[in-house]
């Protein structure tokens, strides 16, 4: 699950303006050289909408390289793609890290991502990538707690545990993820030993229909022909 994009403003906080003029002047250039590269990341979001894809990794180079962690984001999602440019999966990863060590906890997630899959250059690494979907989740990203929560159920860089997966799938659905939705009542509709089940999983199954999922309609169905009440 990769996001795009990021767009940010800076500020300054009020010991900018308590300096020497010349100071002032000084801070009065950095300030305006913060937004101008927060500008490149909304330009190069623009050209992205534009299917300028080249223009777009241009902006967001000069905005990353200047210090802008969302134009920094968006590059690595250039990179992991592919567009605009060859997929260049170490790219991404180093520049993941970058976003996800200054604390962005969707560069976190998707950082776990290129862990979890060992896309192509990218040795497959269950512990980092786990560890990367914890960081993401204690920092209220709610696709690395599903991601986390995927880690729990298939025991990827963690200890196997239904009971963590279904807090964190549960947790996600409430929150608006159709994923958390469907997965939770993947769990209940496996566990017959667990009274009700499977009524847990027909109302989950049909929250996650309404919520857009047509697998999770054609599994509702199945439940109701069954005879599941």
């Amino acid at each position: 699950m990769f996001n795009i994009f990021h767009s940010r403003r800076s500020s300054c906080s009020l010991a900018c303006y308590k300096v020497i003029m010349n100071r002032l002047i000084l801070g009065l250039c950095l300030i305006f050289s913060l937004n101008l590269y927060a500008d490149l990341v909304a330009q190069g979001s623009a050209e992205y909408k534009n299917g300028n894809y080249k223009e777009s990794i241009k902006l967001w180079t000069q905005s990353c390289n200047s210090g802008n962690i969302d134009g920094c984001y968006n590059l690595a999602y250039m990179y992991a793609n592919g567009r605009g440019t060859r997929y260049n999966e170490l790219k991404a990863v180093e520049l993941y890290t970058i976003t996800c060590d200054a604390g962005d906890s969707a560069g976190c997630s998707n950082l776990g991502n290129l862990y979890e899959n060992g896309v192509g250059k990218v040795r497959q690494d269950f512990f980092k990538s786990s560890r990367l979907y914890a960081k993401s989740c204690n920092a209220g990203n709610i696709e690395g707690c599903y991601n986390l929560g995927v880690a729990y159920e298939k025991g990827r860089g963690v200890n196997r545990s239904y009971k963590i997966a279904s807090e964190l799938y549960a947790d996600t659905c409430e929150k608006g993820l159709v994923a958390g939705c469907f997965y939770l009542a993947e769990l209940y509709r496996d566990a017959d030993d667990l009274p009700g089940s499977q009524d847990k999983a027909k109302r989950l199954y049909k929250r996650a229909c309404n919520m857009g999922s047509s697998t999770a309609c054609s599994r509702y169905r199945r439940l109701v022909d069954e005879g599941k009440k």
